[in-house]
């Protein structure tokens, strides 16, 4: 913390008054501001321990003499503090330009604006204090520049709600829901923020028709995101023809695409729930047989964990099977008795789940071309990297962290890029942080992880791992 303003010492003048002269804000020993005394200002005349020729003030000097000089150049320094996760503005946090003395304090509002007036024109340190919250790691008070008779407008400080901080920490959920499956991360339209897509048994009692056939019970129900928080339910997506849903995935334009293996067919839906209907005489996803999940990759290209004939097939972007730049066709993925869920990362290497795996590997990472890079993981038991029913499995872009959902042990274990265990979270209950029959994971861009809590009714969501 920069030391307190030191009195400034005027040699050889004695009561006189002074047009201008300019006054060096030192801090141990380095020049780190200048200011102006203007007409008016009195100045006692120098004691016989300041006779002689001049010298810099010691810091005890310094500490002696904590106030500011009066008619000094000041400015002000306009903010706002904001949840690092939600974006949201934190009301009432205590803000302080403690690097001056006396300190400047005041309080944000319910925005969590600040204002702070007349802080002397030097650098200053900002300091932020609220209860329940913390600074990021690696990050404290802010730094500023005061300028005189100016406004700054100081960056938005971010704080950490302080039990966020725990790696995969609770922190909400979203209730009310009936028997969530799958959830997926995509775009909302017209819009730059991100949305939470869950399918959800709507159990409808009404018998309501359209065009083509009656409704069914299973639906998507879409939640905004703010900051990584989801906090808003959004709408009920009416989602036609859904028999069995088990996956889901949404594309750039906000197009989604279910794996529904009740019907035996990937069913597209815009992104305000109209059944996208095939053209005439085409043929989308053929070869399929009990679709379980679906994942888009960057490329446009889709992947489709067909457990009826053990593959994960890759189709194109127009639901045609997949050819690679030489023009051949890409070969599925075979190998897996026990395809579940499947999941893809940032260089569309594809996560398998196996749970039909016999010896190390319920998990496999598999590259683009069709290589297994490496697999993790034995069926039965609750120990370290064993699973009961795995069901779904994600990857957090920003580290390469893959979380598995195991449903039968009721918790998601985390793993490094390399498959080696890091965490578990979970429990069999239904308190917060527990779970019962966990089906579905999405992890967002910011590393929040959504996992739809089944036999609980709702969508529980966790901080990242770091």
């Amino acid at each position: 913390m920069i030391p307190p303003r030191k009195q400034p010492i005027m040699w050889g003048v004695s009561g006189a008054l002074l047009a201008a002269c300019t006054v060096q804000v030192v801090n141990s020993g380095q020049i780190t501001g200048i200011g102006q005394l203007t007409a008016g200002l009195s100045v006692p005349s120098p004691t016989a321990s300041q006779s002689g020729l001049p010298t810099t003030p010691s810091p005890s000097t310094a500490a002696a003499s904590p106030s500011p000089l009066p008619n000094l150049p000041t400015g002000t320094v306009t903010g706002r503090i904001v949840d690092a996760r939600t974006g949201l503005g934190i009301a009432d946090a205590t803000v302080e330009a403690a690097s001056i003395s006396p300190a400047v304090q005041t309080q944000t509002d319910s925005d969590g604006n600040y204002f702070l007036g007349n802080v002397p024109a030097e650098q200053i340190e900002i300091t932020v204090q609220k209860q329940g919250y913390t600074y990021p790691a690696g990050e404290g008070a802010t730094t500023l520049e005061v300028l005189p008779n100016s406004t700054i407008n100081a960056p938005d400080i971010k704080l950490w709600a302080s039990q966020i901080s725990v790696p995969n920490a609770f922190v909400l959920s979203i209730p009310d829901l009936n028997h969530p499956r799958a959830i997926a991360i995509g775009p909302q339209p017209n819009a730059s923020t991100q949305a939470l897509y869950v399918i959800n048994d709507e159990n409808w009692t009404l018998p309501v028709f359209n065009w083509q056939q009656p409704l069914s019970d299973w639906g998507v129900r879409k939640f905004n995101l703010t900051g990584g928080l989801a906090n808003t339910f959004s709408s009920t997506l009416m989602f036609h023809s859904l028999q069995n849903p088990m996956g889901l995935c949404v594309d750039k334009g906000g197009d989604v695409y279910i794996a529904d293996p009740g019907s035996n067919s990937i069913l597209e839906y815009s992104a305000y729930g109209s059944y996208i209907q095939s053209p005439p005489n085409s043929s989308e996803f053929p070869g399929i047989n009990d679709p379980y999940d679906i994942k888009l990759l960057s490329t446009g290209q889709f992947a489709v964990s067909s457990a009826g004939n053990n593959e994960v097939m890759l189709f194109d972007a127009s639901m045609g099977p997949a050819h690679d730049l030489a023009g051949a066709l890409i070969p599925p993925i075979t190998g897996a008795d026990g395809l579940k869920g499947i999941a893809v990362d940032a260089d569309d290497n594809l996560y398998l789940i196996d749970d039909a795996a016999v010896g190390d590997g319920v998990i496999r990472k598999v590259s683009p071309q069709g290589q297994v890079l490496f697999q993790f993981g034995f069926r039965g038991g609750n120990g370290e990297g064993y699973f009961q029913s795995p069901t779904a499995i994600a990857v957090d872009n920003r580290n390469g962290d893959i979380y598995v959902v195991d449903s039968g042990n009721n918790r998601v274990q985390r793993f490094d890029r390399d498959g080696a265990f890091m965490s578990q979270f979970g429990g069999m209950g239904g308190g917060n942080g527990q779970f019962n029959n966990p089906t579905g994971i999405a992890v967002d861009a910011s590393g929040d992880v959504f996992i739809s809590d089944t036999n609980n009714n709702r969508i529980e969501e966790f901080a990242p791992s770091s």
